[in-house]
């Protein structure tokens, strides 16, 4: 599918092993790949070579900027897209998608971390204003033959989203409505923080952000809330504490409504 045929229902679907990853991007960098990842379908597999192009004017109308802000970020982004791993435990490494020709892979040994290039290559033509990638042959099993254990995102909500926290609880939201989850689901606060990237490692120990849940829940859940609300079609967001120890929260319940009839600005 070409952009300029996007619509108020593309969607973007890849391996929900990637999330934590693409939680951790920058969202310029996010939505390049996604408006890449777009062009694709996810139950086929990449043409040997294939090149994905986004212009500048198409990034602008899906994210709903301004031009300048456009071409910038679309620079900086296929910058940080060039560099861009993902990390997967080599015991749940997906083998790359085999094409006559090549040999059989082999499973590597071992309980450490394979990190992997997410592309190829990107092209930014300055002049043109447009990028060309080309995924890795490592990164194809998570955007396309997908069966199962897959997330899939609105296009234009994703890029859209212009804050990171909102921007991972909605894309938490759309892989737990991925899982069968269309009304709610249940997270203790530890994994929501997990999810969201907040937390440090000190002297090998995790140390979560907020400490206080009264803070985490005024400053990243109910402005995360406010803006998927408004920027997205999922709709009618609550937050409720479902358990507590030593009268602190410690499990939370999302309940949410999915507008499929929702139209975006400009489609």
């Amino acid at each position: 599918m070409k952009l300029n045929n996007v619509s108020s229902k593309t969607k973007v679907r890849h391996k929900t092993d990637i999330n934590k990853t693409l939680s951790k991007m920058p969202l310029s960098s996010r939505r390049v790949l996604f408006m890449a990842i777009a062009q694709l379908d996810s139950k086929k597999i990449v043409k040997q070579g294939q090149v994905f192009r986004i212009y500048a004017s198409e990034y602008a109308k899906i994210a709903k900027l301004e031009m300048n802000t456009a071409y910038e970020q679309l620079k900086s982004a296929t910058l940080d897209l060039q560099k861009q791993i993902i990390g997967i435990p080599k015991d749940q490494l997906l083998p790359p998608i085999a094409r006559q020709g090549d040999r059989p892979w082999k499973k590597p040994i071992g309980k450490g971390v394979r990190m992997l290039n997410v592309t190829e290559y990107c092209d930014y033509e300055d002049g043109d204003g447009y990028v060309d990638i080309s995924f890795s042959r490592q990164m194809e099993p998570y955007i396309c033959m997908i069966e199962g254990n897959f997330t899939t995102q609105v296009l234009i909500s994703s890029a859209r989203l212009r804050d990171t926290n909102a921007s991972n609880i909605y894309q938490l939201i759309r892989q737990k409505i991925s899982q069968k989850k269309d009304r709610f689901f249940e997270i203790t606060v530890e994994e929501l923080k997990e999810e969201l990237g907040l937390y440090t490692i000190k002297n090998k120990v995790k140390v979560y952000s907020y400490p206080l849940f009264k803070e985490f829940n005024r400053s990243v859940i109910k402005q995360s809330i406010d803006t998927i609300e408004d920027t997205t079609e999922i709709k009618n967001i609550s937050v409720e504490i479902i358990e507590r120890k030593q009268r602190k929260a410690t499990k939370l319940r999302f309940s949410y409504r999915v507008d499929d009839q929702m139209k975006f600005e400009g489609f």
